[in-house]
């Protein structure tokens, strides 16, 4: 674990949120309470919902990226959410970001390679006739 993946976001961006009030959702509650795990100690559910909060944007997507090279289907709600939270962090991002944006679509070929395989499997003349 490097010294970046065993800080938490509120060491990394240096502020501290108040607790939640009694009306917050769950959501809001978890979200702050994420903030003080290491991020390399956040699942990939944990990532989704962050990113999808669009909370802690510029560490979180380089740690999502790990997972998405390892399993470019990941997800927490259901495959491919983590996928989808990270295409969300908007063009600035990823202008500013080359590296992950190579990474990225070093992702992007992998799941192109998925498709070209199921497309020529699903399009075989032997398969059985069904119904």
């Amino acid at each position: 674990m490097n010294t970046e993946s065993a800080r938490t976001l509120e060491e990394l961006d240096g502020e501290h949120w108040e607790e939640p009030d009694d009306r917050a959702t769950g959501l809001i509650r978890n979200a702050h309470r994420l903030r003080t795990v290491p991020i390399g100690s956040l699942s990939v559910d944990d990532l989704r919902l962050l990113l999808g909060q669009q909370i802690g944007v510029q560490w979180l997507v380089p740690v999502a990226l790990e997972h998405l090279r390892e399993d470019r289907f990941a997800g927490g709600l259901y495959q491919g959410d983590l996928l989808n939270a990270v295409l969300r962090a908007g063009s600035k991002y990823w202008d500013e970001h080359p590296a992950e944006t190579m990474s990225l679509w070093l992702v992007r070929e992998a799941l192109e390679g998925v498709r070209d395989e199921a497309e020529t499997l699903l399009t075989r003349d032997d398969w059985p006739a069904f119904g």
